[in-house]
Formats: structure tokens, sequence, C-alpha cells
């Protein structure tokens, strides 16, 4: 009988205890001949992607450790080699289990022009293809081999080398060999009697990008004029990217809603001019935060009857009678009415609430602690840059969710970013769900970030430059989002209580930087 009443407590208490939720997450992965950042790792999906150098053996690829949350354990021990042409699935266990995976993605650069080659080469790895344009009065039976990579670096066997030729009927053939891998690689020859073509042409306001192609150790440029006028301006050379027969240029100093025609040559040649018309010189409205109201103790970025471009997640944390956003009176530019932002990480009872500011409204309140953010106002100009002024005053981070807990005692860090998109309709940040914008989607066009290393309260505003990486110039924005921080990581809850950031005078910039 008290054997049974025994494990009859011993049952009830293993039932009746709840274990706590701890979500476990893998923080890092390093190892020999990869990398693997913190962009790397999606907290939501649960994947790591390790990206191997070229000439890694993806097949034996060493990984040497896997940082995770504190107190998980995992099915797989580390170190260990491992397959990665396969998935490597990671079973993380505490109180729950949780499964991820690590995903491995290697890029070899290849490259391949002949004698005579107009542009860079269209390689096709899928199906070991190469096709290159010469001009038409060469005799393409038998063109000397320029440059050649069909393979890593170093450890790549080929059956013909640079200085030879390479005998052309409809096909040429070269035989690659690295490690276990054999292939053989398609060269194809397209005669052409353009010599010299402007393949793109992209107008921002004060600047804009070209691209095109000439016969190679040719003098390779653009030059460009206002319609209607006769005098040309040569770009000059240092805007100039020149790669074999290909050429790139980025230029500024033009005019706003202007149309230009643009040219390309080589050498004597010259390329059909093509038409384009720059941009207009838009700012958002109250980018100076001097604006703002109150509505039921909740401070909003804008005149109560004013144009709403900016907002925070304010009205959530109200729900606990505060703002962690305010205007405030320590400006970066003195005069009459000016104001700025200032960016408090508070402690809202139960969770961490980072001061914050974004192109956008807020969507709504979702449970105890959690909120619907629609992040980007309508935009389709392309700026350069972003600039403004800040001072922060930091703390040591004493809160983190379990993904961040290895911060805990740094130094905080704010941030700033900005980004174009193409999205049809604002994004719904989702702080419960994980729904976070992946700064690394193809829908990103341009995107920028600052984020500054203070070691201490910073006494006087200071200016900051964010100048934009344009990723696609083929699509138009329609969607800008700018957005401000008191803790780096305060859509995961994490930060330093008391971290507070100032913030002033921002503007959109769009001449070369």
């Amino acid at each position: 009988m008290a054997v049974a009443v025994a494990a009859a407590l011993q049952a009830c208490i293993r039932n009746d205890i709840p274990y706590p939720v701890v979500e476990l997450a893998i923080t890092s992965v390093s190892g020999e001949g990869f990398t693997c950042s913190s962009s790397d790792i999606d907290a939501k999906e649960r994947t790591a992607v390790i990206r191997l150098d070229e000439t890694t053996d993806i097949s034996n690829v060493v990984i040497s450790e896997v940082g995770m949350t504190e107190g998980a354990v995992s099915d797989v021990t580390f170190p260990g080699t491992f397959d990665m042409r396969s998935e490597l699935h990671v079973i993380l266990e505490m109180y729950q289990q949780y499964e991820w995976t690590i995903v491995a993605e290697q890029e070899i650069s290849r490259a391949f022009r002949v004698e005579g080659q107009i542009g860079n080469a269209e390689i096709d790895e899928e199906n070991r293809t190469v096709k290159v344009t010469v001009p038409d009065y060469l005799e393409v039976k038998d063109l000397e081999i320029l440059e050649m990579k069909l393979g890593p670096e170093g450890i790549t066997g080929m059956d013909h080398n640079v200085g030879e030729t390479l005998w052309f009927d409809t096909y040429g053939i070269v035989r690659v060999q690295y490690r276990d891998v054999q292939e053989d690689w398609y060269i194809y020859v397209e005669l052409t009697d353009i010599l010299v073509n402007i393949s793109s042409a992209v107008p921002g306001t004060r600047v804009m990008w070209l691209t095109g192609s000439g016969v190679p150790d040719t003098d390779l440029g653009f030059r460009y004029r206002k319609a209607g006028e006769s005098v040309w301006t040569d770009v000059a050379d240092e805007d100039i990217t020149v790669d074999g027969g290909t050429m790139e240029a980025y230029t500024g100093g033009l005019d706003p809603e202007t149309e230009y025609e643009v040219q390309a040559y080589s050498g004597e040649n010259v390329s059909e001019p093509v038409t384009l018309t720059t941009g207009a010189d838009v700012q958002l409205p109250n980018m100076g935060f001097d604006y703002w109201h109150q509505q039921d103790k909740v401070w909003y970025p804008a005149l109560e009857d004013g144009i709403h471009i900016w907002d925070s997640a304010n009205p959530g944390s109200a729900t606990f009678g505060f703002s962690p956003t305010t205007p405030s009176d320590d400006v970066a530019v003195s005069g009459d009415r000016k104001r700025a932002a200032r960016l408090e990480t508070l402690y809202a009872v139960i969770k961490l609430a980072a001061g914050n500011l974004y192109t956008g409204k807020f969507g709504g309140i979702i449970g105890a602690s959690g909120a619907y953010l629609d992040w980007g106002v309508e935009f389709q100009e392309r700026p350069t840059a972003l600039k403004g002024w800040y001072k922060y005053l930091p703390e040591l981070i004493d809160e983190a969710d379990a993904a961040h807990s290895s911060l805990k005692g740094k130094l905080d860090t704010c941030q700033i970013q900005i980004l174009l998109t193409d999205w049809e309709k604002p994004f719904t940040v989702n702080t419960v769900e994980g729904d976070f914008v992946d700064f690394e989607g193809d829908d990103i066009l341009a995107y920028g970030k600052f984020e500054p290393k203070v070691s201490e309260d910073m006494k006087e505003y200071e200016e900051f430059l964010i100048p934009l990486e344009y990723r696609d110039l083929t699509r138009k924005p329609t969607y800008i989002v700018i957005t401000v921080c008191s803790s780096k990581y305060g859509d995961y809850f994490t930060g330093g209580v008391g971290s507070t950031l100032f913030v002033d005078e921002f503007e959109l910039l769009y001449d070369k930087q």
C-alpha cells in the first residue's frame, strides 16, 4: 500500500506541475570553411544557413560549435564532420523539443572571356553552358581564351588553359574536374554588328545608374546631356567600372524631374541614345519630429489634424500607462517650436518595451504583450541616403528572450534602418507570431542601417548618414520604411531598461554620396 501511495504521489507531481515553456533556438554556427551571420539564422522558421567557401568540400563540412539557448541539449554532437549536401536536422530539448535545420549554401564564382568579346559571358550553371558575343568581323572558329574559371578557385583542372585557342564550330567544349566532380561545359559564340550598347539606364532624382558593353581594350564610357541640348558631358572615369567589355556607371549632379539623353561609346563607336527622366526631390512629412499630439494620454508623432506618416507602439504600451516614445525639447537644431523624438526602453510589467518610431501605422494589441504594426508608406523615388541627428544613452542589456540570452550584460545598441520595397501593401509585423520583415528578401530593393557603438552616454547630438545600397534597379519602389529603436533587439523583447535615444532632423538625400 505504501509503495502504491508513493507511486501515486509521484504521478501527481509529474502531471500536475506544469513545465515552463522555453522556446529553444540556435544562436550561432561556427566551423571551418563557411560563415554564418546573425541574418542567416531565422528563429521563426528555425533554420540556420551556413555559407560555404567555394573551395569547401560540401560532403565533409566541419562544424566546430553550435550556440544555442542556455540549458538546451542537442541530439547532434558537435564538433563533427557532416555531409551538407542534405539538410542537417537538430533537435533541441529542455522542457520541450524544438527541431532546427542547418542548411548549406555554396556559390562558385565563374567567368569566361575570349578575344574580342563584347560584354560579359552569359553563364548557365544548371545546364553548364557559356555564351559569348564577339564582333562579326572576327574569325570565330579559333579564338584565344583570355579568362576562364569554371570551378572552385585553386582546385579545378581543365583540359584548356588561358592563352590557348578554342576551336568553335557550332560550339566548343571545356572539360572540368574538381574533387570527384567531372563536367563538360559547352561554349557558344554569337556574332553581332552592334559594337557598343546601353543595356540599362535607371534614373534616380539627382543620380543615374548605367550599364553597357563594348569592345574590350578600347576607350569605354558614357556621356549624357539634357534633352534638346547639343553638348554632351562625359561621365567621369572615377564613376565608371570596366570589366573586359562590360561597363557600369553610377554618377550624380543631375537635376530633378529633368529629361536626359544618355549614350555609350567604345573607341570611335557610339550607341543609340537612351532617354530617361529623373525623379522628384521628395521629403516625408514631419521628418524634423516637431509635430506631436496627445490623445488619451498616448503620444503620436503628428498633429492631430495633420498627415500621419509616423507612428510607434505607444498605443500598446498605453495599456500599462506609459509611452516609450515622446516629444522632447532637447533638440539638435534650435528654433521656435522645435522638438525631437525621445525613445526609451522600459519594462512594461511583463515584457520589455523599446521606444520606437516607424513610417506606417500601429495595427492593434495582441493579448497581453503583443502587437500588430503596419510598416511602410507609399513612396516611388530612389533616394541615395538618409541623414539626421542622434544622441544615445545606453544601458546594459538586462532583459532578453531565449534566442538572445547571450546578450545579457552587454551594452545595448540602438538602431535606425531605411528600406525601399516593392510591396503591394504595408507589411504587418506580428510580434507574437514572430512575423518580421526579412531584410534579405527579394522584395527589399534598397537597404541601409545605422547601429552606432556607443560606449557611454553621449553629451551632445551627432550627425549620422545611412547610404542606401540598391539590390535591384529593375523594379520601382512602392513603399518606404524608416524604423528607429532605442534597443536594436526590441522586437524580441531584448534590451537594457533605461536605454534612451534622441533623434532629430531626418532628411532624404538624392545625390551621390
